[in-house]
């Protein structure tokens, strides 16, 4: 690929490099005809009144997460895990870092929220750390078994 400023971002992997595009192609496609839908139905039929902050972070959210889930669904992120204990270790390591997330997230959430000073207000703090850690590790997990099974697959031809 051409060096220029998102070759730094991109993998030194060619293989993963080409994939991504290819999840960032498909993304724009699809985000570019649900905004001509949009636009259209919004025009023509319904007036929907979707500020524009809120359809920029929709746009933003959509990419973000098709390519997320494009790129952990394809098992193509872990691409040195092909023996058992290997695939063990860093599925133990993804449970110690979602753990670390959970925790690093109730730091932050308390600190913007502030002290919790009753159970509903501790909850309120705990309830979406522990979900979005659960849902960091349940990605991570599904990315990494889809990796080992491609990886041993590969090993198998």
């Amino acid at each position: 690929m051409e060096k220029t400023w998102i070759a730094n971002l991109l993998s030194t992997d060619e293989y993963r490099e080409k994939r991504f595009l290819y999840f960032v192609a498909e993304s724009v496609l699809i985000l570019s005809t649900l905004l001509f839908l949009y636009l259209i139905v919004d025009s023509f039929f319904i007036n929907l009144n979707v500020s524009g902050d809120m359809m920029a972070l929709i746009t933003l959210g959509f990419l973000c997460v098709y390519i997320l889930l494009r790129s952990a669904l394809t098992g193509i992120e872990y691409p040195e895990i092909a023996t058992k204990t290997r695939y063990k270790e860093e599925k133990c390591s993804k449970a110690y870092g979602s753990i670390r997330f959970g925790i690093l997230f109730i730091i932050v959430y308390g600190v913007f929220k502030g002290i919790p000073a009753n159970l509903q207000e501790v909850i309120d703090v705990i309830g979406p750390a522990i979900v979005a850690a659960i849902f960091f590790f349940l990605l991570s997990y599904i990315s990494l078994r889809k990796s080992y099974r491609k990886n041993r697959e590969l090993l198998d031809d």
